[in-house]
């Protein structure tokens, strides 16, 4: 078994061994606020270069989609209010007459979220553009 030993009261004028002497001769302690945190270097991985890569593309290929319109509603829609004794065939035969009437009426379904085919004396439907 090993045992190590310290000297508890060096010599006058002996070195310490951990202490390391700097131009001037003498040591000086610095206070916590006074320390200058050293910054680490940004490193950016193989895939945080494709994750920006790609956040990029897609910001630009939204602007451009944006500028151009090509989000948003497919044509002009108008609202018609429904008259009593009116069906939904008849609105989609008279708003939508170059759509087959089957087709239409699912047209409107969808844009006013029907699920049956009945609609009310004064209830407003949107009618879809094409």
């Amino acid at each position: 078994m090993s045992t190590a030993t310290a000297d508890l009261h060096p010599v006058s004028g002996a070195v310490a061994p951990w202490a390391v002497s700097r131009p001037g001769g003498h040591l000086r302690l610095v206070a916590a606020d006074e320390r200058r945190p050293v910054p680490a270097p940004v490193r950016l991985t193989r895939r945080g270069r494709l994750t920006l890569t790609a956040t990029a593309v897609l910001v630009l290929v939204l602007a451009f989609a944006s500028l151009f319109n090509a989000i948003g509603p497919a044509g002009a829609s108008s609202a018609v209010t429904v008259e009593p004794g009116t069906t939904l065939s008849q609105i989609a035969a008279e708003h939508l007459p170059d759509v087959p009437l089957s087709q239409a009426v699912v047209d409107i379904q969808r844009a006013n979220k029907l699920s049956t085919t009945s609609v009310a004396a004064g209830q407003v439907l949107v009618i879809p553009g094409r």
